[in-house]
């Protein structure tokens, strides 16, 4: 009964966090799926029926997930708003490592006000260059963040992105002024984190030129600052994009070298070791959100992977959804990145062993295993991709599977490159040679595969019951040729 247990825990999730959006306060309606929950409980000691088990776990969780969400704030603290709109100063830490673009860098500011805390995105010059845990005076006009439109019609909730990390508030040419260095253990040790992935970053604009060190830094690193409009634009139209985030793909490739390096040892010595190896990629990355979750779905596809227990995969997926939504409930509709690496992971763990049988006539094992990762990644994420972005990517199955390969060698060959070049700055363009090769092959299958005709359509916004809809017809299918394989083997048998 496990197994249905962890389908009516996620559908306690989903369901409590959708019920926010009632009119009735969220503490009424956790008590009232709070008294649900303990009726179902003494129904099931009564009576021992799996569907009383059910509907207890589904009510509790729910009433869980509705206390999480009154301890997390929903809008600006009553002493800013009347800031709002207003030249305003305040003293505050910089908790997050800034957002160096091409133009500013995006710092986030947590200031307090008559005892009330808030965070602020402050817009900054470039320089002075600001640091993670600094204590900082920043001024300039306070707004609200707003929505704004993309493709096809869209519309992005820019302030409901900002507002699953506690940001209700922004200054667009803020001036922000050191006044105190960063203070206490935990911060500094944090803070070292960012400094080494910047040093990494720096070490790669010596050894590369300014596309290619920004593409490696991207793969490695995370992050797509320095790429260009243009460039980034022939990323987003072939389909190339998450290669250059730090994507559950990029991560599994450290933590499939580390297993592989280790193949000697034991089964379970050589997943923990990818494990740890994960973690420290991360923890070097920043260990920002997006990274941690990336850590968690590649995790999980590698583990999927190693032990061909699929089932034991998706139980490991659904806590880490449920756990994460704990930590942070408006992650579930606030937070494109995490629905497509959910999605995605998904997708991997049930499409590629259906796609990958259906290659075997792709003779070489590596080629065909990419081949079957990206096409179950893409069919998974593609009715969440068209209703957020409308990208539809025509080329984007042929440009991953040109690229995938050969990722890995050029994570390590800009790693190597990197190194070289931070201990050795002299000989950094040399060092950086073989890893310029390929980045460039890189952006050269990217610009090219954008550059063919109608190599993407935008489609134009449409309801999300059409992507239930298209999700039901997926799983359909997938049910349909898992059926055709059950049959197969009884033929045979």
């Amino acid at each position: 009964m496990s197994g249905t247990l962890f389908i009516a825990s996620i559908i306690g999730v989903i369901g409590g966090i959708l019920c926010r959006f009632f009119s009735t306060p969220v503490w009424s309606l956790a008590a009232l799926f709070g008294v649900f929950g303990f009726v179902f409980i003494v129904a099931y000691a009564v009576k021992r029926r799996e569907a009383y088990a059910l509907l207890a776990c589904a009510t509790v969780v729910a009433a869980l997930i509705l206390t999480r969400l009154l301890f997390i704030p929903s809008e600006l603290p009553s002493s800013f708003v009347s800031l709002v709109d207003t030249k305003v100063s305040f003293e505050g830490t910089i908790v997050s490592d800034p957002d160096i673009r091409d133009s500013n860098q995006h710092v986030v500011i947590e200031v307090e006000k008559e005892g009330e805390a808030t965070k602020i995105l402050a817009f900054a010059p470039l320089f002075p260059k600001l640091a993670y845990g600094e204590r900082v005076e920043v001024s300039g006009k306070l707004k609200y963040p707003e929505p704004f439109t993309t493709d096809g019609g869209r519309t992005f909730a820019y302030d409901e992105y900002l507002a699953k990390d506690g940001i209700f508030s922004l200054i667009s040419y803020a001036e922000v002024t050191v006044l105190e260095e960063p203070e206490g253990f935990f911060t500094n040790a944090r803070g070292f984190l960012y400094s080494i992935k910047h040093a990494f970053v720096d070490a790669l604009m010596r050894a590369l030129p300014q596309a290619q060190a920004a593409l490696a830094s991207g793969l490695i690193a995370g992050g797509k600052q320095g790429l260009g409009d243009d460039l980034l634009e022939a990323f987003t139209i072939a389909g190339l994009l998450p290669i250059i985030v730090l994507s559950g793909y990029n991560v599994m490739i450290v933590a499939d070298w580390i297993r592989k390096l280790f193949g000697f040892l034991p089964k379970r010595f050589s997943i923990l070791l990818s494990a740890l190896a994960v973690a420290a990629f991360v923890l070097a990355a920043g260990g920002g959100s997006s990274a941690v979750r990336a850590g968690f779905m590649a995790g999980l596809a590698l583990f999927a992977r190693v032990t061909n227990r699929t089932y034991v995969a998706l139980r490991a997926l659904a806590a880490v959804f449920i756990g994460m939504l704990f930590l942070n409930p408006l992650l579930l509709l606030n937070d494109p990145g995490f629905q497509f690496s959910f999605v995605a992971t998904l997708g991997l763990i049930l499409g590629t062993p259906i796609v990958e049988r259906r290659l075997l006539w792709i003779k070489n094992e590596f080629l065909r295993e990419i081949a079957a990762t990206t096409v179950a990644a893409q069919i998974a994420v593609l009715p969440l991709l068209l209703y957020q972005t409308g990208n539809l990517s025509l080329v984007s199955l042929l440009a991953n599977v040109l690229v995938l390969p050969f990722v890995p060698l050029t994570m390590l060959l800009s790693f190597l490159a990197a190194l070289v070049s931070f201990v050795v700055p002299n000989i950094a363009p040399l060092a950086g040679a073989p890893a310029f090769v390929f980045l460039s092959y890189i952006i050269g299958v990217g610009e090219i595969s954008a550059s063919l005709p109608y190599a993407h359509l935008i489609v134009y916004a449409f309801p999300f019951w059409i992507v239930i809809g298209l999700y039901l017809l997926i799983a359909y299918i997938f049910l349909e040729l898992c059926g055709a394989k059950v049959a197969a083997v009884k033929g045979t048998g």
